[in-house]
């Protein structure tokens, strides 16, 4: 199939992973890790966020791969590439499944960065997926960006269109980054609303299951690039940052949003945040794409990403470090603390889940091998 060519307005669709994909560890001394991570699934291709149903059944967000066709963004040698290669899936027996599949997806090949289910969650028994590999910048005006209901089919029905509400409400400061479809990042499910985190853009948005879109807060103009967002017991969200290059360390943060609007730091000292959760002993949770960062490329460097919990306002707990590049977080229906990664480059099913074991040390495999699931192409 010969690719289709499109062209993006802005100079690149978005700057915060721009990471070579042979970047190497260099020498570094972590603070000494509490715990370990057992990957208890590998073999996947750009996992994402992960949510269990009642029945206490895990369902996961995969990315998938891109696909064929071409778009060109003015200012950047660098190609990008868009089809329907996302999925969701749910492991039976240990191993994946699929659930529903031609979602869009979108690869940015230099850095291996891809788009697409971002994210999953259930919200009075329905399962909703955050999709962010579609929209008219990437070619796929038919798949635009959004909230999706799955239905048991395996179909999807749209809910919310942020494609088109993005256009619409545009935030107060327009990064450089910027994609008029925005760059979705997180989804959490409250009692009766979905929370959702848009990170160049920098907006928090809550969604009805009728479709309505209130914006909760606009961090834009510190373009700070929030990523992962953990509901607050007072009815407020908390809300992690990636920050930009060079991901300084100790630049990021975790702050609470009051139902107000209200923002206030509540977790400093953090560097190149991709998730935050709040645990059932009330600490929060963090995941670091990378802990030790440099001043130039490639910025981040592989094998330094580490999962922390915090225990003061500027101070934290290593559980589990020595990760390339963690990306979402989750406790599990057995308490258990999960993650996901790598955050990016797992076009070849170098993806992996895995539970943090708070005794022990460093990274290892549990998971046992299950059939290769066909990976779709268009």
């Amino acid at each position: 199939m010969r690719p289709r060519r499109f062209v993006l307005s802005i100079c690149s669709l978005v700057a915060l992973l721009t990471v070579p994909l042979g970047a190497v560890a260099q020498d570094a001394t972590p603070p000494a890790a509490t715990g370990s991570l057992s990957v208890v699934l590998g073999g996947l291709t750009n996992p994402r966020g992960f949510t269990w149903a009642d029945d206490g059944t895990l369902y996961l967000a995969l990315a998938g791969t891109g696909g064929p066709n071409q778009v060109i963004a003015e200012g950047t040698p660098f190609p990008f590439f868009g089809g329907t290669t996302s999925s969701i899936v749910k492991v039976v027996d240990g191993c994946p499944v699929p659930v529903a599949e031609g979602f869009a997806s979108f690869i940015w090949t230099d850095p291996g960065w891809v788009w697409g289910v971002m994210d999953v969650a259930f919200l009075n028994g329905q399962l909703y997926a955050l999709s962010g590999g579609g929209g008219a910048d990437t070619g796929q005006p038919e798949h635009p960006n959004g909230v999706y209901a799955v239905n048991a089919d395996g179909t999807s029905t749209l809910v919310a269109d942020l494609s088109a509400w993005f256009r619409e409400n545009p935030t107060t400061f327009i990064p450089p980054d910027y994609g008029a479809d925005g760059s979705l990042f997180d989804m959490e499910a409250g009692t009766d609303a979905l929370y959702v985190s848009e990170a160049v853009g920098g907006r928090v948005l809550k969604i009805a299951p009728d479709g309505t879109i209130t914006l909760l807060s606009d961090q834009s103009e510190a373009h700070l690039v929030p990523t992962g967002i953990a509901l607050a017991p007072d009815g407020g969200v908390y809300l992690g940052f990636e920050t930009t290059i060079p991901y300084p360390e100790g630049a990021s943060k975790v702050i609470h949003i009051a139902a107000d609007g209200t923002s206030t730091d509540v977790w400093t000292g953090l560097t190149a945040v991709t998730d935050i959760v709040l645990g059932p002993d009330g600490l929060l949770y963090a995941a670091e794409m990378s802990a030790d960062t440099l001043d130039e490329p490639p910025y981040l460097q592989l094998g330094t990403g580490r999962i922390v919990r915090q225990t003061g306002p500027d101070s934290l707990e290593v559980l589990v470090d020595g990760i390339d590049y963690p990306a979402y977080l989750g406790f599990g229906p057995d308490g258990a603390l999960y993650a996901d990664g790598p955050a990016f480059g797992a076009n070849d099913g170098e993806g992996w889940f895995g539970r943090v074991e708070m005794n022990g040390g460093g990274m290892t495999s549990s998971s046992e091998a299950c059939p290769a699931m066909a990976t779709p192409t268009s």
